[in-house]
């Protein structure tokens, strides 16, 4: 098996060795190569050496569908200004205290928090939902360093579940800079108006001039402390929600055409119109030439549904095409 050399992307470690283990987890032997640490007590420098802490194994981000782990044994520094000299572990810039996964993961847990629930993203991580809870409180009491972020292009505002069914949410506000991956700039507790209004005016004045648009979904809630602060000529509705809004009446129109044609056809010919669920959601130009002559066929036995499924093509049509208000308006008129 050909070998090769993964990066690491934190400068404050040495990579010493890496391996896989039984599990196929790919485990990184690090050492810091920080010479220090600060006093937990006094908080002045503390750099003699003065023995080392059990080795931690922390979880990073995946990498080849692979878990990746970094194990390090962390030093003990002695402090020589306090009377008693207490010994202080090594905390690093790339993982909070205590913590058993890097930072570098909880800002991609974060991104991947966005449109799912705290279960969803777990699942598909193979973590436990308590530690993606656990990161999700955490980033909940951070504070911005606003100083860092030069220029803001785009705000995002979206609600997640904590858990399915259960009207948990928090609202993530998040960011996307000029050139640059989106950051979670806050998790609010709930999806109060007036708790999202005080953080997006919290923003310093400077950086709300960069911002150029905010993307939120239909919640009046979001759209209002969004069009407050901003503005609404910078106020754009997530696509996503819109299209769901109309493309939900021919799902409902779907069910029970499909209800109505399995009572009727032959066994035979119901068979044909297997999956065209799929074929109904997909944008046509992407649909293969067997998924299009099943459509002729759902055609032809349900003049209905085919009018609904034109009418729905015809509006994603409009809002893939870049024109100005008032043209989508004309077009949405004519529509």
């Amino acid at each position: 098996m050909a070998e090769i050399t993964i990066p690491l992307d934190i400068d404050s470690l040495e990579l010493v060795s890496q391996v896989i283990d039984n599990e196929g987890n790919i485990i990184l032997e690090v050492v810091s190569r920080n010479d220090g640490s600060t006093c937990h007590k006094c908080g002045k420098p503390a750099t003699k050496r003065n023995g080392t802490a059990p080795v931690r194994t922390i979880r990073h981000r995946s990498i080849f569908d692979r878990n990746v782990y970094l194990r390090i044994t962390s030093v003990r520094y002695l402090c020589e200004y306090c009377d008693n000299h207490p010994t202080t572990t090594e905390q690093y810039d790339w993982c909070d205290r205590n913590a058993s996964v890097t930072k570098a993961l909880e800002a991609y847990l974060m991104r991947n928090l966005i449109h799912s629930t705290v279960e969803d993203v777990a699942r598909k991580e193979k973590l436990g939902a308590g530690l993606v809870q656990a990161v999700l409180m955490r980033q909940v009491d951070a504070t911005v360093d606003w100083n860092a972020i030069g220029c803001i292009d785009t705000v995002g505002i979206d609600e997640i579940a904590l858990k399915k069914g259960h009207g948990s949410y928090v609202t993530v506000v998040s960011a996307k800079l000029q050139e640059n991956s989106p950051i979670v700039l806050a998790v609010i507790e709930g999806r109060s108006k007036d708790d999202v209004k005080a953080f997006l005016q919290s923003i310093p004045e400077a950086l709300k001039q960069t911002v150029k648009s905010v993307c939120t979904d239909m919640y009046d809630g979001y759209l209002f402390a969004a069009k407050e602060v901003f503005g609404a000529q910078k106020l754009v509705v997530d696509r996503y929600h819109v299209s769901k809004l109309y493309r939900q009446p021919l799902d409902q129109l779907r069910i029970s055409e499909m209800a109505r044609l399995k009572s009727e056809l032959p066994e035979q010919d119901y068979r044909k119109l297997e999956g065209v669920m799929w074929a109904l959601r997909r944008n046509y130009e992407c649909l293969s030439q067997a998924d299009k002559d099943k459509l002729q066929i759902l055609y032809k036995h349900s003049p209905v549904l085919k009018k609904a499924h034109h009418h729905a093509l015809k509006l994603t049509h409009i809002f893939n095409t870049h024109c100005t208000r008032k043209s989508a308006m004309a077009k949405i008129n004519r529509w």
